[in-house]
């Protein structure tokens, strides 16, 4: 792996990940009001995992300052915003950043009515996914280097923030739902229960069924949207080394050898199999259980959150090997800096 490019694959993959994660607590929202639940149930199981989403942008963006020659000119890049897809990127995270902090402070203080709250979060939204096409096309538009230059570029990059930021959502929720059942039968006796009641991660009044019930709906949707982007993942990488196969220049061909060659891919692909097989016939399965979360359960969302960030991370590692200029045999680093 070129180590030069850590920051840039940490903060894709955080800041993806956070926009996953925001987008999934949106689409909880729309399905538990599709049920026909109250908006306390709905919020009541959001509530927790959208105090994750924004510290995973802000380690992000933490991340990709070790990336610039110089962080003091990162304001630069903002007289560029008609033309330049790196300063769009830089401006819409910071959008996403600032009003998804918003957002979590009206929240949390219920501030405002519940329509301006929904306003924000869809500003929010709006936001994230403009960070995500801008990111995209930081790599898509550079013509000169076939490996990026390739709709498999979008599909990796959204099956990253589908993949990550629903599990990410789902370790939250799983979380709060055990300490919460945790709460109800034990008390508020002890300081780790009293610190979770402040951060009003818990609540003093018990886990109604139709919470619950909304909590396990809620895991079974996340298990879903995480298979279906890690099988796009999956199918994505034959088409790219096909794509790769049939370029005329070197470029390609260095690439190509690169991918197949070393056990990165090979590793790459069986973790994210692995993955795609523990979320939707194990967690999926046990997710039924709407009364209360299983050991099983928790485990395996845990375990493979953990799996899907770290075959994101290698698989960004490869992307960032593509970066081979047509014309040019000599490795490009630099990207952002």
């Amino acid at each position: 792996m070129n180590a030069a490019e850590l920051p840039m694959i940490l903060f894709t993959v955080l800041a993806q990940m956070s926009v996953g994660a925001f987008l999934t607590l949106g689409l909880i929202q729309v399905y538990g009001a599709l049920r026909k639940d109250t908006s306390e149930t709905v919020d009541r199981t959001t509530r927790a995992a959208l105090f994750a989403v924004g510290p995973l942008l802000v380690l992000g963006f933490f991340a990709a300052f070790f990336h610039l020659n110089d962080p003091l000119h990162a304001l630069n890049t903002f007289r560029h915003v008609g033309s330049s897809w790196l300063s769009r990127e830089i401006l819409f995270g910071v959008l996403y950043g600032a009003l998804g902090f918003l957002y979590t402070a009206l929240e949390w203080f219920r501030w405002t009515t519940r329509l301006v709250r929904q306003v924000v979060a869809t500003l929010t939204a709006l936001a994230g996914i403009g960070l995500l096409i801008a990111m995209t096309n930081v790599y898509y538009s550079v013509r000169t280097i076939p490996a990026w230059h390739t709709p498999a570029t979008w599909l990796l990059f959204l099956g990253s923030t589908l993949l990550t930021g629903p599990l990410a959502v789902g370790v939250a929720l799983l979380f709060t739902w055990t300490r919460q059942t945790v709460r109800d039968t034990e008390g508020a006796d002890s300081a780790w229960a009293r610190l979770l009641d402040a951060l009003r991660l818990t609540v003093k009044e018990p886990m109604d069924v139709a919470t619950s019930t909304l909590m396990a709906r809620s895991i079974q949707l996340i298990a879903v949207i995480s298979s279906v982007a890690g099988v796009v993942l999956l199918v994505t990488y034959p088409v790219q080394l096909l794509h790769l196969a049939r370029g005329a220049d070197a470029a390609s061909d260095h690439v190509l050898a690169s991918l197949t060659d070393g056990p990165a891919l090979t590793w790459r692909l069986v973790i994210l199999a692995v993955v795609v097989v523990l979320v939707r016939f194990v967690a999926y399965q046990r997710a039924k259980d709407s009364v209360r979360p299983s050991r099983g359960l928790v485990w395996t969302i845990a375990i493979t959150y953990v799996l899907a960030v770290a075959t994101e991370l290698l698989g960004r590692a490869i992307h960032y090997e593509g970066l081979y200029h047509v014309g040019l045999n000599t490795l490009q680093t630099g990207l952002g800096g």
